[in-house]
């Protein structure tokens, strides 16, 4: 008879991604059926409730306590099951190995180990964030800040010092960097090349970067500054350092600016710099509900486009003018293309089926998915919304046409993002197969240094689950997804869309295709030519 069995550590914290890997360790013991240590966090009880994991001492646990969670085939297994997870927490790691590298617990023995550094990745508890990047900065050195929840008064202090001492604070709030041709953080191993890259966020980062490796162009350098750099706030200072650098980088022929509209006066600002300090051609791709327009006087050289990949294809217009078809043709699909492919997929469904559900692991690409959408089906729910009069009053529930945003914090407290762990994709997928009103699943399938080593992989099991549960009901289920990586990236772009082809997943080369489709599915392909054509210039570059 199995056993499920919870042990509470209170006022206990180790590092999210260090827990997961413990409870991958354990799952492969003998006798194991199941096992997860997480903080106590709401969210995370509510996983270990979903499987079948939490017991009431787990539910009595509070957010500081951590909570060892075993299903065994019997008692005495689950048992020692959880003394080895207790010895295993207990573990110092170990800085033996030399694959590993060497562990340093300050800013002074890092530098001792490699005192000729000039760059650092700093991801520590925000509050704690500027310490250590004052620090850094105090040395010379410029950094990518991994860490989130960095209050937005110290990334403001932390920006106007390195500005002033000619250094760059990347992020916070971005965790992609493409520095030299190394990825820095969550990023993809794409070719170098000549367009430079000012990126808020950094899944905006990854889509922009892969899409221009998928068509023959490359990257010079890739700057993420975060979300709140283009915010009244902080005024723009690491997007106007950035942009400056690019325009004196001499490998860089062509820049790009991705982000959220600007606060107005940033906008201000940045356009100031880019008329009177560059003379490089711009892409500006700006997600917003109106398209951006730049100064009559900037027309010829700095192009406007709301999505990420028109961003690409506006890319080889300027740089490449006559590799625009080719270009089309790698990532592209046309539109009476994209309109066929999508009645041929709604006749499968029934009359009742009239919901889309995006699950998204990329807040970026989900912010892209939603301008989209609010063109071709109207407003959706999300937790993360355009508006807030369709913020889901539960983020764990959708509602009508839902689009979440599973890198939200609501999410990820006490565990790591959907990108490196996708348990809560996984359950939030059965939840929405059991809705006989869902017609179409989208999902994204990060690719990348930092990403869960086989994303699709990772949710074949719950994808033919999905679908299983639609079929017994009478109905059927469209997934769409998008596979946002390259070839030569560690999980390798070909073997993880043979994994989900395999399965009856149909794929998208953009995100921005993939949402199209989506729309038109769930419309029977009833939208206006003229607004296809609107959405496809503004969006898909054609």
């Amino acid at each position: 008879m199995t056993v499920v069995k919870n042990l509470v550590k209170k006022s206990f914290f180790r590092d999210s991604l260090q827990l997961m890997r413990l409870s991958e360790e354990v799952k492969k013991l003998p006798g194991i059926l199941d096992a997860a240590v997480l903080m106590a966090t709401d969210t995370n009880k509510e996983i270990l409730q979903k499987l079948g994991l939490l017991t009431s001492e787990g539910e009595e646990a509070s957010k500081d306590d951590m909570i060892l969670a075993v299903k065994a085939k019997d008692e005495s297994t689950a048992d020692e099951a959880l003394r080895k997870i207790e010895d295993m927490l207990m573990k110092v790691p170990a800085a033996a190995a030399p694959e590993a590298g060497r562990i340093c617990y300050s800013v002074d023995s890092a530098l001792e180990a490699m005192p000729d550094a000039n760059f650092a990745i700093v991801s520590v508890p925000g509050e704690y964030a500027k310490d250590v990047v004052m620090d850094l900065l105090k040395r010379d050195i410029h950094v990518h800040v991994f860490s989130d929840h960095v209050p937005i008064e110290d990334e403001v202090e932390m920006k106007r010092f390195a500005s002033e001492r000619g250094l760059l604070v990347l992020g916070p709030g971005a965790g992609t960097s493409i520095i030299n041709g190394k990825a820095i953080a969550f990023a993809n191993v794409v070719r170098r090349g000549s367009v430079g890259i000012v990126a808020a966020a950094g899944t905006g980062l990854q889509e922009v970067s892969v899409l221009l490796d998928r068509i023959g162009l490359g990257v010079s350098q890739a700057l993420g500054i975060g979300g709140n750099d283009v915010k009244k706030e902080v005024g723009g200072i690491m997007a106007i350092d950035c942009i400056r650098a690019l325009e004196a980088d001499r490998k860089t022929k062509l820049i790009m600016v991705v982000a959220k509209p600007p606060d107005k006066e940033v906008m201000k600002k940045i356009t100031k710099v880019i008329t009177e300090e560059t003379r490089k051609p711009f892409i500006i791709c700006f997600q917003s509900l109106r398209e951006y327009k730049p100064p009559k006087k900037l027309a010829r050289r700095v192009k406007a486009v709301r999505g990420l990949h028109a961003a690409a294809i506006q890319a080889v217009k300027l740089l490449k003018t006559k590799a625009v078809q080719k270009a089309h043709k790698r990532i592209s699909m046309r539109p009476r293309e994209l309109r066929a492919l999508a009645m041929k997929l709604a006749k499968k469904l029934k009359p009742s089926q009239k919901y889309i559900r995006a699950l998204y692991t990329g807040g970026t690409l989900m912010y892209e998915a939603m301008l989209i959408y609010r063109e071709l089906i109207g407003n959706v729910y999300s937790n993360a919304p355009l508006s807030s009069r369709y913020k889901l009053p539960d983020p764990h529930r959708s509602f009508k046409h839902s689009v979440i945003d599973l890198g939200e914090e609501e999410f990820t407290a006490g565990r790591p993002h959907p990108m490196i762990d996708p348990t809560v994709r996984k359950l939030r997928l059965i939840e929405e197969a059991k809705d006989p009103s869902v017609a179409v699943i989208l999902m994204d399938f990060m690719l990348g240094y930092g990403s869960h080593e086989d994303p699709a992989g990772a949710m074949v099991d719950s994808i033919e689950e999905a679908m299983k549960i639609a079929e017994e009901d009478g109905r059927n289920l469209i997934i769409l997804g998008h596979v946002c990586g390259t070839r030569k990236d560690p999980q390798n772009l070909v073997e993880q869309e043979r994994k989900l082809k395999k399965i009856g997943v149909q794929l998208f080369p953009s995100n921005a295709l993939a949402v199209i489709a989506s729309a038109l599915i769930v419309k029977r392909g009833k939208v206006k030519a003229d607004r296809l054509r609107k959405v496809y210039r503004s969006f898909v570059g054609i």
